[in-house]
C-alpha cells in the first residue's frame, strides 16, 4: 500500500527509459505516489521509492492483451484511490519504415505497439472501476492528417500508427463524454526529445530538440492545466493546440 501522506496518484505505462522514466522521476521528485509498468525487471527501477511504499511497478507487454488485463486486474485490486493522472508513453520507431518498402510485420509492429496497445490499456483502465482523472497518451506530430511532415521520410510505419491513436483516441473522449464519465482524455505531442528512439540519422534538420527533463516538465505543466472542457483534445509541451 502507498504512503497515505501522499495525496495524489499517477500511472505511467511505458517507463522503461526515455521520456516514460522521466515522467516517473519527476511524478516521484514533486511527492506523488506513482504506478508504473515496464518491459521487464520490475524490481530494478526506483527499489529505494518502491521499499518506501511510494511507487509500485509491474510488468507489462502492451502489445499482450493478456498481460494488459493481468496488469489492470493487480492495480485495481490494490487499492479504491483516485488516479489523478494516467500517462500511456508505450511507443517504437524502428527507422527507416517507408510506405514503398516496409514489410508487414514492421508496420504492424508499429501499429500493435503505438496504437492498438495503449487504446486497449486505456479501455481496461476504464473497464476497471477505478476513478481516472484523466488519461494522456503521448502522441506526436508525425501522426498529424492536417499538418502532413513531407520532409519525414522513413516514418511512414511511426505516422501511420501516431495517426491511428489520435483517431482512436478522440473516439475514446467523444464515448467517454456520452457516457457521461468525468475523466478526461488528451493527446499530447511532446516536442523533439533526446531520447535513445530518436538516436537515428536523418536527412533533414531536426530543430529545437530537448532533453526528457526539459520536456517532462512542460508537458506535466500541460497536464496539469487542463480541465473537463478539454476532452479529446491535441496539445504540444508547449501548451498549443495541435491541429489533427
Amino acid at each position: 500500500m502507498f504512503d497515505a501522506r501522499y495525496e495524489d496518484t499517477w500511472l505511467v505505462v511505458g517507463a522503461s527509459r526515455g521520456i516514460g522514466h522521466e515522467f516517473v522521476q519527476q511524478l516521484l521528485d514533486r511527492g506523488n505516489r506513482v504506478y508504473a509498468t515496464v518491459r521487464k525487471d520490475a524490481a530494478s527501477f526506483w527499489p529505494e521509492h518502491q521499499k518506501q511504499g511510494l511507487c509500485r511497478v509491474w510488468t507489462c507487454d502492451i502489445t499482450s492483451q493478456s498481460s494488459i488485463e493481468n496488469f489492470v486486474d493487480e492495480l485495481s485490486s490494490l487499492s479504491d484511490d483516485a488516479i489523478s493522472g494516467v500517462i500511456i508513453n508505450a511507443g517504437v520507431l524502428k527507422y527507416p519504415s517507408r510506405a514503398t518498402e516496409m514489410s508487414f510485420d514492421d508496420f504492424t509492429y508499429h501499429l500493435n505497439t503505438n496504437a492498438v496497445g495503449p487504446i486497449i490499456c486505456a479501455q481496461a483502465l476504464l473497464k476497471a472501476g477505478v476513478r481516472l482523472d484523466k488519461i494522456t497518451f503521448i502522441s506526436s506530430d508525425s501522426g498529424s492528417a492536417q499538418n502532413f511532415l513531407e520532409m519525414e521520410d522513413g516514418f511512414a510505419a511511426y505516422a501511420a500508427s501516431k495517426a491511428a491513436l489520435n483517431q482512436a483516441l478522440r473516439h475514446m473522449a467523444a464515448e467517454v463524454k456520452r457516457r457521461r464519465r468525468p475523466t478526461v482524455i488528451l493527446a499530447l505531442h511532446p516536442g523533439e526529445v533526446k531520447t535513445d528512439m530518436a538516436n537515428i540519422d536523418v536527412d533533414w534538420e531536426v530543430e529545437g530538440q530537448m532533453t526528457p527533463q526539459e520536456s517532462v516538465e512542460a508537458c506535466l505543466r500541460v497536464i496539469d492545466s487542463k480541465g473537463s472542457e478539454d476532452n479529446g483534445t491535441f496539445w504540444t509541451w508547449e501548451n498549443r493546440p495541435y491541429p489533427w
